[in-house]
């Protein structure tokens, strides 16, 4: 990144912040402490000008080495794509893709990448490889993509909110064909769900989440991919029932028979 633009970092930097950050984010790059409201700010102001420029990586620049450098660098493409074209969208994000090394650079680029909502099918499709990787980040990045920008969001693209709670009745009422009508990349989804996780902690739990959050939308439509030929982990499967016990959406008698899938005679929180 430019020299100018790592000395407004290091500007922005409070050691208090960092030290708070540093702990949450085992094993990423070394932290400055610039807070996320802050690096936004200094997005949008680049992203005004040539922000493809200071998204590349230029000859003799200085290489990213603090944390805060490549959640910039994905904040700039998330609001410098937003109204790209497919083959640009794309570009920057195969770009992105191998510079996020942190569950935090993860998730926070996954929800401002709001390209991929725009062009699913053409992200879906690209998505694919990233999906079977052997990389434990880029598995992450391709489900939290999934969960951010497909996994609730219906042919119209409307966004669907949780149900406010989840009964046994939810469980065995097949609503398959209004979802397949309406949600369309739920189906798939839950087939890239149910598959061995062995990348990584951080792939893990991406799966587990994503399955979690399938659920409390789509219950009988996960439910029967955690119940029906799971081929899921047991670690993963297990993490994925104990994040929706963890949930107030299902009510009393769907935790214990969901804790009784996941193996668990009651419900802890590890």
């Amino acid at each position: 990144m430019r020299k100018e633009i790592r000395e407004q970092l290091q500007a922005q930097a409070e050691e208090e912040y960092r030290d708070f950050s540093s702990a949450l984010i085992p094993g990423s790059r070394p932290l400055l402490g610039v807070r996320l409201p802050v690096l936004r700010k200094m997005a949008k102001e680049i992203v005004k000008g040539d922000w493809r420029k200071e998204a590349a990586s230029q000859d003799g620049e200085q290489e990213d080495f603090w944390f805060e450098e490549i959640m910039l660098r994905g904040m700039i493409i998330g609001y410098g794509t937003e109204k790209a074209d497919t083959d640009e969208g794309l570009y920057w994000l195969k770009k992105m893709i191998p510079l996020i090394d942190s569950w935090s650079v993860c998730d926070s680029f996954c929800t401002g990448f709001g390209f991929a909502a725009r062009h699913r099918a053409e992200v879906w499709e690209f998505l694919k490889p990233y999906l079977i990787s052997t990389r434990e980040f880029e598995v992450r990045t391709a489900l939290i993509l999934l969960l951010d920008q497909f996994l609730k969001i219906d042919k119209n693209g409307k966004k669907c909110p949780r149900k406010r709670v989840i009964t046994m009745k939810d469980l065995v009422t097949d609503t398959s064909e209004k979802t397949r009508e309406w949600f369309p990349y739920t189906e798939p989804i839950l087939k890239v769900l149910n598959r061995r996780y062995d990348q990584g902690y951080y792939a893990q739990m991406a799966a587990a989440w994503t399955t979690a959050e399938a659920f409390v939308t789509f219950p009988h439509a996960t439910l029967q991919m955690l119940e029906q030929g799971c081929r899921m982990d047991p670690w993963t499967k297990k993490k994925a029932c104990q994040k929706i016990c963890e949930s107030r959406i299902p009510d009393e008698e769907v935790k214990a028979y969901i804790l009784k899938l996941s193996g668990k005679r009651r419900y802890t929180h590890e």
